[in-house]
């Protein structure tokens, strides 16, 4: 009778130490999810996420390196990785383009205008369809795009200062 009452608590137990061992425990385990590294990235063409601002089109960035960074007002990470993305555009001048995912105008410029606009081009992903086209797992997500077009960093979660390190840098290089 007495094994049977713990029973449940065993289950749980074991269920736990499996999850414990089968999910990452940090961020430099997620880039092995990357999608596109050393391809072509994906073509994409985005409005504005409104009337005032220019739209994304792969046009923008021929001949030069960039940043793409999938992010959304309502993403809790997305808001921790906002002072890495300013520092990187205002430190390293590295043009960033965000895309805002599955979001709305209102929400994005409440956001930007509060916590500053790392984003040289901010495009509008309102139904997730590039995303899709990137491989995007969720946001955040940061892809580093090279001068000929090719994606050479694709990292899942917030880019946070922990990632930016000098190893980063010679990537974006």
């Amino acid at each position: 009778y007495l094994s049977m009452r713990f029973l449940p608590l065993l289950v749980f137990i074991l269920l736990v130490t499996a999850l414990g061992v089968a999910v990452p425990h940090n961020n430099a385990d997620t880039n092995k999810f990357a999608l596109h590294v050393n391809e072509p990235a994906p073509v994409t063409d985005l409005p504005s996420f409104d009337l005032v601002h220019k739209g994304f089109t792969a046009r923008d960035t021929l001949g030069r390196a960039y940043v793409i960074n999938f992010f959304a007002s309502w993403c809790v990470p997305c808001h921790a990785e906002h002072s890495s993305l300013l520092a990187l555009a205002k430190d390293f001048h590295i043009p960033i383009i965000g895309i805002a995912f599955k979001d709305k105008a209102d929400k994005i410029n409440e956001f930007l205008q509060k916590d500053g606009n790392p984003f040289v081009i901010v495009a509008d992903d309102a139904k997730g369809r590039t995303g899709i086209d990137w491989g995007l797992t969720g946001v955040p997500e940061t892809f580093i795009i090279d001068a000929q077009g090719i994606t050479r960093f694709h990292f899942v979660g917030p880019m946070t200062e922990e990632v930016v390190t000098p190893e980063f840098l010679p990537v974006w290089a």
